[in-house]
Parts: structure tokens; C-alpha cells; sequence
């Protein structure tokens, strides 16, 4: 699964395959590989009209589904807010706002920073993810939230400004960058069991039980997740793959049978597969958010569901608010516009300059790709309740940030730029 990136026409670069007879027999459709010598290969410099060329496409969908989110924000908090802030009913979407504005600042600045960058300092923004997660667990420091079901969570810090900071965020990119780091610094090491692979399960485990334990399951499997399949693209072996799933499935069945309240999702989301009439209380007030708006909805900031019934309309259920406001046509629409997102998040990805922007562009772009069809699976009942937020729509503070740090690495990598980090 060896290929080598070499000139072409269109891009500069192209991917000449050369396939190994150890390998799969799909490495060869994989979309990025394995070049032999990472270290060394990259020493053209590019012209000066592929470094300024960034790509427009990402930039336009982002502002799009930033631009829903802050309609969606403002529909669906008001109400809330102005119960919970003695009147005042934009107090969340003034967060969001700042949190939307940091982002979109620091997106273009990121874009300007060359990609190769990271690399360099993996190991340390690792460490600062570990401590982060460390951090949640101080009582001085973390912020407590009541869940809509009893039980408090501690999964964001005070950092002394309207937005707190959620470490897991910064957590998900500081690993999808040691991994990308890792395979592009000795490619055929991930074929190896003891030295490529259990290294870095090791370190998604020990994030994956303190996310775990804050308690944020949606998250730490989304991460979890993720690495996964970055570690499958960088070349992992097919049966290190069955191994990992069979040992992943055993810890999360551990995990669910230890906790009585996933337990009762799981039973929940079981139970309704059996008989619709059986969703529980999150799922029908979801479910009847969308059916009410119909194919055209009924109208911005006209939701009923919102006002008492539909648990977190700002945040995990924000998508069933637009369903009901904007109907079957603004629910494909959102879906639509993140499937462009995803299909040009994976063509950075498959024109990157070099491995380690290949599977970088490609854990962010699966990264935020899978938060997204998570959580609309949720609201339409294929997946059980896991308390994942839409990304760039969701009301969030560090979520949205991170969201938006996370495209201007895209950005940078879609520029093509070979510039070296001495």
C-alpha cells in the first residue's frame, strides 16, 4: 500500500500507486497511502499562486451553516434564555455570537499557518489535551451542569470569560494530530501490533475513560471513533481491525451494563425498534417536532415542541427545531449542505501535498462528518441518545470554536503549501 506523490497536470502532485504484495486488496482504493520516504520526500517549492489558493468551496458551505446556526440559536433559546436570565432572551445567542466571532477570526488565522506546523509539537498539545481532561475533575476550576434526567456533569472549564472551555474539543484534534503525525513518520509502522497499533490505543483509551468519566460517552465514542478510522486509512491491518472492534465492543457493553442510565437508552432504543409507540420521552418530542413541520415547516421561531416539551432545543435537538420550523426541505438542506462538507473535507484530503496532511485533512473532516450524522441520527431515531451536538449549529462556546480552528487546518492543507517547519 506504498505510493509515492509525484507532478501531475492538474494539481502539481499525483499519487503514483505501488502496491505491496503484503497488502489488502483494497489499498489500492484507500484514499491516501503510505509514502516511503515521508521525511524526505517533500523538498519542491511550490509557485506562489498555489500557496495564496485556498478552497472556496469549504469556506462558503462553513459560513452557510454557521449562518443557520445563529438563526437556529436565536429560534430556539429565546424562550429559554429569557427564563433562566429574568427576562432577558439573548443571552445565548449572545454567547453563541462571540463564541461564532472568535471562531471566524481564528479559522483564517489558523489558515495561515502551514499545517506541517503541528507535527512538530504532537507530543505536546497530546499532553495539554490529557491535562485539560485532568482539569475537569478540579472543583475550583470545572463547571457543573444538571442534566435534563438528574445527574450533573463536569465537562467544561471556567476560564473566567462568557464562554467556558470544553477540553474534549481541543482533545478530539490535539489526538487526530498525534495519529496523523505518528503513521507519517514511519508509515509501515501501524502495520505492526506492539509498536504502531497499541501504542496509540493506549492513549485513545486513557482519553477515552476520562471523557468517560465526566461523564461524556457521546464524545469519548466519537473520538474513540474517529482515531479508529484514521489508523484504518494510515494502513492498519484488516484483522488488527476486527480485534480492535471486538475488543472496543466488549469495553463499551462493560461500560453500558455498569451504568443503569445508558443502560436504559439502549434499552429504550430497543424497545422502539420494536414498536415506534415505545420511544422514550427525548425521541417522541423529537419525533413530533419533525412530523409537525411537515414539508415546508411552519415558520421561523414558530416551534411548539421548543417552548416546554423538547429537551435541549439549543443544543442536542436543535435539528429537530429546524424540522419543525423549516420542514422536510430544510432538514435535507442542512443534511445536503453537510455532505458537501464532508465530500470537500475528503478532497483536500485525497490532493494533499503529503501524508501527513492526507490523514490529517481526513480525521477532521471524519471528525466533524461523524458528530454531525450522529447527532441528525439521533433526532430521527436511527441511533440511540448519545448527547452529541450538531457542529457549527448547536449553541456552543468552545465546540464552535475548536469547530472552526479545526477548518482553517483544512484550509491550510488545501493550499497545497509545501513550506517546511524547521
Amino acid at each position: 500500500m506504498l505510493r509515492h506523490y509525484q507532478n501531475s497536470p492538474r494539481s502539481k502532485r499525483n499519487f503514483k500507486s505501488k502496491r505491496k504484495k503484503s497488502g489488502p486488496w483494497w489499498t489500492n482504493t484507500r484514499l491516501y497511502s503510505v509514502a516511503e520516504d515521508q521525511q524526505e520526500q517533500i523538498t519542491e517549492i511550490p509557485s506562489e499562486a498555489n500557496l495564496g489558493r485556498m478552497d472556496r468551496g469549504l469556506i462558503a458551505l462553513t459560513f452557510c451553516l454557521i449562518a443557520i446556526g445563529i438563526l437556529m440559536v436565536y429560534s430556539s433559546s429565546h424562550l429559554l434564555s429569557s427564563r433562566h436570565y429574568d427576562g432577558y432572551s439573548y443571552r445565548y445567542l449572545q454567547i453563541h455570537i462571540i463564541a461564532c466571532t472568535i471562531g471566524l477570526v481564528s479559522m483564517f488565522m489558523i489558515s495561515y499557518v502551514p499545517y506541517r506546523f503541528y507535527a512538530k509539537y504532537a507530543n505536546i498539545l497530546v499532553i495539554l489535551s490529557f491535562v485539560g481532561l485532568l482539569l475537569v475533575f478540579v472543583p475550583s476550576l470545572s463547571v457543573s451542569v444538571q442534566g435534563a434526567e438528574g445527574g450533573r456533569f463536569k465537562r467544561w472549564i471556567n476560564i473566567g470569560l462568557p464562554i467556558n472551555f470544553q477540553p474534549v474539543e481541543f482533545a478530539k484534534i490535539a489526538l487526530v494530530i498525534h495519529v496523523a503525525n505518528f503513521i507519517s513518520r514511519n508509515p509501515e509502522r501501524i502495520r505492526s501490533l506492539f509498536n504502531g497499533v497499541l501504542p496509540n490505543i493506549l492513549i485513545v483509551t486513557a482519553a477515552f475513560g476520562l471523557v468517560v468519566s465526566q461523564p461524556d460517552f457521546g464524545s469519548a465514542f466519537l473520538l474513540a471513533l474517529t482515531v479508529c478510522i484514521v489508523l484504518f486509512i494510515g494502513g492498519m491491518r484488516i484483522w488488527h481491525v476486527l480485534m480492535l472492534a471486538g475488543a472496543g465492543g466488549a469495553l463499551l457493553s462493560l461500560i453500558v451494563i455498569r451504568d443503569s442510565y445508558k443502560l436504559k437508552r439502549i434499552m429504550d432504543y430497543l424497545a422502539m425498534l420494536k414498536s415506534p409507540d415505545a420511544a422514550n420521552y427525548h425521541l417522541t418530542r423529537s419525533l413530533d417536532a419533525l412530523e409537525g413541520g411537515g414539508l415546508l415547516g411552519m415558520g421561523i421561531d414558530s416551534s411548539l415542541q421548543k417552548i416546554s416539551r423538547l429537551p435541549y432545543p439549543h443544543t442536542d435537538f436543535i435539528f429537530a427545531v429546524l424540522g419543525e420550523e423549516f420542514g422536510f426541505i430544510g432538514t435535507v438542506t442542512v443534511t445536503l449542505i453537510f455532505m458537501l462538507f464532508v465530500w470537500r473535507g475528503f478532497h483536500i484530503a485525497r490532493h494533499a501535498s503529503d501524508l501527513f496532511g492526507s490523514l490529517l485533512a481526513t480525521g477532521i473532516t471524519t471528525l466533524i462528518g461523524l458528530q454531525a450524522f450522529i447527532n441528525i441520527g439521533v433526532v430521527i431515531g436511527l441511533l440511540p441518545t448519545k448527547g452529541i451536538t450538531l457542529p457549527f449549529i448547536s449553541y456552543g462556546g468552545s465546540s464552535i470554536v475548536l469547530s472552526l480552528v479545526s477548518v482553517g487546518i483544512l484550509l491550510n492543507i488545501s493550499k497545497g503549501s509545501n513550506q517546511r517547519v524547521d
